[in-house]
């Protein structure tokens, strides 16, 4: 009887160790596909209710924009959170205009207008020629090169415009004496250079002013609409 009982009880031994191990590894395996279908069916729930919108994709790569450039900082952060991707589209090209006025002109003023959409610098004259002269002084360096081919990238996305006004003093000059005015042939020869790098004559306009003498004003804006807001483009024969 000892002898019959010692061998049961290695045999209960044996076959306990064989199915113990099996048990464990078919529950670990049963575990690991449920939480695989658990995740499985809680992306395609996120899939099913996420909806492709336009507004959402601009704002995400105006977000990615601002990353990248910087975003002016004169906008709040709780209102820079607001703005849709055509917005910040516009307040990275107004940063980016800032950091080549600023930095070509020291103490520049700037200002915002029509509901900030229009953005103005308003740059003393003799920071930009030397006294009696149509030449540019030597310290701006690339700054004209800057701001045409900010102006260039801008008009890739949005049609935007360059105004330049230059004030003449207490009287406008008379028709005859435009050609020997001198605030005629700076402000005429500004915008010559800027086309020579290669902005399209339709996205820049010209002007003079009585009084603010000894200033010029650059002032960017979006155009109204698609036609030519001054000069058609001249195709070559």
């Amino acid at each position: 009887m000892s002898g019959t009982e010692n061998q049961n009880t290695v045999i209960l031994d044996i076959g306990e160790s064989l199915t113990g191990p099996a048990r464990e590894n078919n529950a670990n395996a049963v575990i690991f596909v449920s939480l695989y279908l658990l995740l499985l069916a809680f992306f395609i729930f996120l899939h099913s209710i996420s909806v492709m919108q336009e507004e959402r994709v601009r704002t995400v790569l105006g977000s990615v924009n601002i990353a990248f450039a910087g975003l002016s900082t004169d906008t709040p952060a709780d209102r820079q959170k607001k703005l849709s991707g055509e917005e910040q589209g516009t307040q990275t090209f107004h940063a980016k205009l800032k950091n080549v006025f600023e930095t070509a002109v020291p103490l520049i003023e700037s200002r915002f207008t029509k509901g900030g959409t229009r953005l103005q610098f308003s740059v003393p004259i003799r920071q930009l020629f030397a006294y009696r002269s149509l030449e540019l002084r030597d310290t701006l360096g690339t700054f004209l090169e800057d701001v045409a081919t900010t102006l260039i990238a801008r008009n890739n996305n949005i049609a935007t415009d360059l105004e330049i006004l230059i004030g003449t003093g207490v009287t406008l000059p008379e028709i005859g004496d435009m050609a020997d005015d001198i605030a005629a042939q700076r402000i005429s020869y500004l915008s010559q250079l800027l086309m020579e790098k290669g902005v399209p004559s339709r996205n820049i306009s010209i002007g003079m002013a009585a009084g603010d003498a000894g200033f010029i004003h650059f002032s960017f804006f979006l155009r109204p609409s698609l036609e030519f807001q001054f000069r058609p483009e001249v195709s070559p024969k």
